[in-house]
């Protein structure tokens, strides 16, 4: 219910700000529609543009009301691919450093109101069996719940510095796939854009369909491979 009630806020700022920039003659849209211009314009902001983008990206580990992947692929785009998958791993490191660090300090009573039952029953499992090759997976893979994982780890005996190196060896990957996509945004013609858009949206109903199926299937694979 929480997400739906932060997917269905996001989605009316993102109208506000379409209806705002509308109003404004097209100038904005236009601005947003060309990747050069709107890279100079984000580079005279000098260091608030980055700060801005890693900030983003904290925030998404410890509340999620936006994908990574969503900020990943407009940190690739106003960046390009190098800075933008920097920007993006820093911001989600230091996400997840405090994911560790306030389950250390709050227990489990914290993780129980942030953590699904289901789903922390799961992560509970393999961490006890696993440990740490178990979180460098989920936080690797597909379709599993890698935001939620960092509270979760917080409760085990790992140390901090272990558990950042397991960020820092799963998250990358998949941040650096998302900010290539932004990066290369513009040079996409309209037949690589239909597909990616149907691909994405193909993806969403997968997921909006059988997306604890999928997260079993998931969760049973990084069980199998941490072995």
């Amino acid at each position: 219910m929480k997400i739906r009630a932060c997917t269905l806020i996001l989605i009316a700022l993102l109208i506000a700000l379409l209806g705002l920039l509308a109003t404004h003659n097209g100038r904005y849209l236009a601005l947003f529609g060309d990747q050069v211009r709107l890279r100079e314009w984000v580079r005279s902001w000098g260091a608030w543009a980055p700060l801005a983008t890693v900030a983003l990206q904290m925030a998404q580990v410890l509340l999620a009301p936006i994908p990574g992947h969503v900020v990943g692929l407009a940190s690739g785009y106003l960046f390009g691919v190098a800075w933008g998958t920097f920007y993006s791993v820093l911001g989600t490191a230091l996400g997840s450093l405090i994911a560790f660090s306030l389950a250390r300090a709050y227990g489990r009573p914290l993780v129980e109101r942030l953590v699904p039952p289901q789903t922390l029953v799961r992560l509970d499992a393999g961490a006890q069996r696993r440990a740490l090759s178990f979180f460098v997976l989920v936080f690797l893979l597909p379709f599993l719940p890698d935001d939620l994982v960092c509270f979760v780890a917080g409760l085990t005996p790992i140390p901090i510095p272990a558990l950042m190196l397991a960020v820092l060896a799963g998250r990358p990957p998949g941040i650096l796939v998302s900010c290539w996509l932004g990066a290369n945004a513009a040079g996409l013609s309209t037949a690589q854009w239909v597909v990616v858009i149907a691909g994405s949206a193909l993806l969403a109903v997968l997921f909006l369909l059988y997306g604890n199926q999928l997260q079993e299937w998931a969760m049973s694979l990084t069980e199998r491979l941490s072995q």
